[in-house]
């Protein structure tokens, strides 16, 4: 192949490069962007102050419609208490009336008609008649005044009973309208946690899409000044030598694991462990992704496994299937008899998948 044609495959490649790159960012950002996530979270959190708002809103109108309630009910106590004074004021009024008019026409064994026969003069009659009637008027009046004020406080006792059901109506309103309140709080606060995760692995992920994607630009742009100086290319440079016939040399190769064998074999048993793999990433770690261990070391395949300290101390070196790991991070869901393996890609945690291996101290 000549040296033109040589470089317009190499031209070719670096085009394949720098196009896979614009792929990767297309195929990040199909997905809600973080801005979209913050704006949907902000208004997410706005709406939610508003509804705690119109909760304390809730809250302050019933606490006032208690306090009516409590004095309208002492209101209606003591109308009924008027209403029964007034009541028995009637009936005492009405007793001694009939007193009266008993000792009017019945004035011991002189009849009414003997009481005005017997007046010296029509002046004594006139005067006897007189006082006759203006008993009956008093009585008469005494008894009507009593019914009206008996009226009058019934009118009361009604106008504060109606009251007594308004309120009613409006606190069982505002209870209903409170559970209702609560209810959207309790959706709205589940519906922004549930964006704040996407915001933080929207963030996470678009941090590590352009971690990858200024790699690959580096990548291409170093292919390309190898082009122009006319020298082979790092993916092409071992395969260009016919002196040897090795594979050509990853330029970014996955950071392979070092086991250190262990016999197990008069070792003290720690019993059987359930075993997964994890790596640095943030589907794996979530915030911690990218971050030292527990005790502070870099996470290293084929030597730490994160454990339950409880269980096994950090630090400790155990021996799992004739390979000796050490203690070195912890985790949520490592509890008890749980050892998970850190290993150099996620793809590792599913290939090497879950089992459970009898687990010996190495010292």
């Amino acid at each position: 192949m000549s040296n033109r044609a040589k470089r317009l495959a190499r031209a070719g490649i670096i085009m394949i490069c720098i196009a896979a790159v614009g792929h990767a960012n297309m195929s990040v950002h199909a997905v809600p962007s973080s801005s979209e996530l913050q704006k949907k979270t902000s208004n997410l959190q706005s709406e939610l102050n508003g509804l705690n708002g119109q909760l304390n809103n809730l809250i302050t109108q019933m606490d006032a419609m208690s306090q009516e309630a409590e004095e309208l009910a002492g209101a209606m106590t003591e109308t009924q208490n008027r209403l029964n004074e007034a009541q028995a004021a009637g009936e005492e009024q009405y007793e001694a009336m009939k007193l009266r008019i008993k000792y009017i026409y019945e004035a011991g064994d002189t009849s009414f008609i003997e009481l005005l026969c017997s007046a010296e003069s029509m002046t004594d009659f006139l005067n006897k008649t007189d006082f006759v009637k203006t008993v009956n008027e008093y009585d008469r009046n005494m008894l009507n005044e009593l019914l009206a004020t008996q009226d009058k406080i019934a009118d009361e006792g009604k106008k504060l009973e109606s009251q007594h059901q308004d309120l009613v109506a409006k606190q069982e309103e505002l209870s209903n309208k409170r559970t209702e309140v609560e209810t959207m709080i309790a959706s709205t606060s589940s519906e922004l946690s549930n964006y704040s995760a996407q915001l933080e692995r929207a963030r996470q992920a678009e941090l590590l899409a352009s971690r990858q994607a200024a790699e690959q630009q580096a990548a291409a742009e170093r292919a390309a000044n190898q082009q122009a100086d006319g020298q082979p290319t790092d993916d092409q440079s071992s395969a260009s030598d016919p002196s040897n016939g090795e594979q050509p040399a990853d330029t970014n190769p996955v950071q392979q694991p070092v086991y250190t064998p262990g016999s197990s074999e008069g070792k003290q048993s720690l019993g059987s462990f359930r075993i997964t793999h994890y790596c640095n990433c943030y589907l794996c770690c979530g915030s911690w992704a990218g971050g030292p261990t527990a005790s502070g070391t870099l996470p290293t395949p084929g030597r730490t496994i994160a454990v339950d300290p409880t269980v096994i101390p950090l630090g400790t070196r155990v021996i799992i299937n004739g390979q000796i790991y050490v203690a070195e991070d912890t985790g949520g869901a490592i509890k008890g008899n749980k050892i998970d393996v850190y290993v150099a890609s996620h793809e590792l945690t599913t290939q090497y998948g879950v089992y459970y291996a009898d687990v010996y101290l190495a010292d």
